[in-house]
């Protein structure tokens, strides 16, 4: 049984802004799980105006225990850390987008004249134990602000007809894991676009202490917000980005030569700071 997830955020500002925020919203301190982000194609159609983008996304997720016995390479990421490539399909619709009719109202056809982001997005691996098919539609809503519809379709291929009670105990598993992952999303996309209204300097990093101090409208301290708070707290298979530290790339290259050469003890093999 699929299990569907669905939906609406709304944010304060016209399109345009929500737009370019979606596309810069990594990093940010809210989304350590992502480790790398690559666009692979971006094209604008002459004929229509549309942009399109397809963008390789690398995150880490944490299994739950009872998931592990089932995959026993997940050690492979780091404890219960399992890495999914996610690719992201987007399309940019530019003002006046879509068909102009009869049967559209005066409110629908205003909207229009607003730029829209469709985007459609999936896992590449581990689509048997989970596969994840998540929608986007970020559109002008009322009184001059943004609707951010999200809807998902979790399901599960593992196993054979008598595996039923697993597939949905890993689709609720997946649906809840998503909920929680949206709401933690929609902070990173308030962030960074509290930082593109007050013209602050986007991250660089998604680690605090390399941050600089909240802007307007969040926690006086860094320190206040749970998820900074928690950083201290390593979990079993936590998430070492690339984006955590300035030298984190470098770091993890050092690691990788030093393991390669069989000479762990020359240089620090660690995770990356």
């Amino acid at each position: 049984m699929v299990q569907v997830y669905r939906k609406t955020h709304s944010y304060p500002d016209p399109p345009p802004t929500p737009l370019l925020a979606f596309f810069l919203r990594y990093p940010n301190p809210f989304a350590r799980h992502v480790l790398s982000v690559d666009v692979l194609s971006r094209t604008v159609n002459p004929s229509t105006g549309q942009i399109h983008t397809t963008r390789l996304i690398l995150k880490r997720g944490i299994l739950p225990k009872w998931a592990t016995r089932w995959l026993p390479n997940a050690g492979l990421s780091g404890g219960r850390g399992l890495d999914a490539w996610i690719l992201e399909e987007s399309i940019v619709d530019p003002p006046e987008w879509g068909e102009s009719g009869r049967d559209k109202d005066d409110l629908e056809l205003e909207y229009r004249r607003q730029p829209r982001l469709r985007v459609h997005q999936g896992n590449l691996n581990h689509k048997k134990l989970m596969h994840v098919i998540e929608g986007g539609e970020i559109r002008a809503g009322p009184n001059g602000t943004t609707l951010h519809h999200t809807t998902a379709e979790v399901r599960s291929s593992f196993g054979g007809a008598w595996s039923n009670l697993i597939r949905q105990r890993i689709e609720q598993y997946g649906v809840g894991k998503f909920e929680t992952n949206s709401e933690t999303s929609r902070k990173g996309m308030s962030l960074i676009l509290t930082l593109l209204r007050t013209r602050h300097p986007l991250p660089e990093t998604a680690e605090f202490e390399f941050y600089p101090p909240p802007p307007p409208g969040f926690n006086d301290s860094w320190s206040d917000i749970p998820e900074a708070a928690s950083r201290g707290k390593a979990k079993e298979g936590s998430p070492r980005s690339f984006f955590l530290s300035p030298g984190s790339l470098g770091a993890w290259v050092r690691s990788r030569r030093d393991n390669g050469n069989g000479n762990g003890q020359s240089g620090d093999t660690r995770n990356p700071p």
